[in-house]
């Protein structure tokens, strides 16, 4: 019997395996510094994911947790630091803007890490240039997250177990340990696990603050601003670029069925895609160094994920056009 239930198991992993196209539905890649919290990709790991709308998608990171990138990078290239829109979650290894992109003749690294919010990034950036004296530096403000998550480091809004990263609440549940168990790791015991474990609750209907009070977020959006302002301040002799990633569904109209916050859009005053107040508290907070508005670029509902609101190849692309121009007429940090 048990020989007979272990040929069973292997026949379902290995069909369960073949159906998901042998993909994680999460990214199983993440590490947590011991002493500070901090979240971070595995160095020298690869993962497979898989998408909703399409083939799955790999990442695979290079001897310092960051997503590979085929370009020619020296210590002294320019970085990139954000959340999982910088990394490119949804899209293989050669088409996260980060990757496409030749700033003063080099490629660049990407330092972006799913759920950082700006203060994570920055902290990120300041580690690499303790390390490095980088050209310069692109920090992604992210419209769809980045005023969520400015009350707390990542280290206290996330938890990593067994790889994975959960909400901080999650993980010392019975999910949570069970993901942090090697069973987590089979496909069908994943399944199985996600399945039982799963929080079966109604979603929440209610927008997000900043999508239905953008007014109110004045006091975020101006700790947002100082920070990068602080860090400016910080490194005198490196340049440093501000870029505005506007959610989908304010970048284009043609997103107005097919965004994760489509639901809520029947409850604003005003449509996604002609609200530009807090787009606007960005612009106006950092004037001085002249940050990079990514709305004029981001017009098409292909330049998204179907149903989901990152990036898109295509997106990508535009957004690394739009961030070499920016930086190849922009002057260095003003005084």
């Amino acid at each position: 019997m048990a020989f007979s239930s272990l040929i069973t198991a292997g026949v379902c992993e290995g069909i369960i395996r073949l159906a998901d196209g042998n993909a994680r539905p999460m990214i199983r890649l993440f590490e947590q510094d011991g002493e500070f919290g901090q979240v971070k990709l595995q160095a020298n790991s690869s993962a497979r994911i898989g998408s909703g709308s399409g083939e799955p998608w790999e990442i695979h990171t290079d001897e310092q947790g960051r997503r590979l990138n085929s370009q020619s990078v020296s210590d002294s290239s320019w970085i990139v630091v954000g959340d999982s829109q910088v990394m490119g979650n949804g899209v293989n290894d050669s088409f996260p803007f980060p990757a496409l992109m030749q700033l003063e003749g080099q490629g660049v690294h990407n330092l972006g890490v799913p759920g950082y919010g700006v203060g994570d990034a920055l902290w990120a950036a300041t580690e690499h240039l303790d390390q490095h004296a980088a050209k310069g530096v692109v920090v992604i403000i992210n419209q769809m997250n980045d005023w969520d998550e400015v009350e707390s480091p990542v280290g206290e809004r996330y938890n990593v177990r067994g790889g994975w990263l959960l909400d901080s609440k999650d993980a010392a549940t019975a999910r949570g340990v069970f993901l942090e168990s090697p069973l987590s790791r089979s496909h069908l015991c994943f399944l199985l696990g996600h399945l039982a474990l799963k929080d079966w609750s109604p979603p929440v209907l209610q927008p997000p603050a900043w999508m239905s009070d953008p007014v109110s977020m004045r006091p975020k959006t101006l700790r947002i601003a100082q920070a990068i302002t602080d860090f400016v301040a910080a490194h005198p002799t490196t340049r440093v670029l501000p870029v505005y990633l506007p959610a989908d569904l304010y970048a284009t109209q043609e997103r107005s069925l097919t965004s994760p916050l489509s639901r809520h859009v029947a409850t604003l005053a005003q449509p996604p895609w002609e609200d530009q107040r807090l787009r606007d508290q960005v612009l106006a907070s950092l004037a001085v160094l002249e940050p990079l508005d990514l709305s004029d670029s981001l017009t098409k509902g292909e330049h998204f994920l179907t149903g989901d609101y990152h990036l898109s190849e295509s997106g990508h692309a535009v957004v690394a056009a739009a961030i070499t121009a920016a930086v190849d007429r922009s002057p260095a940090n003003p005084e």
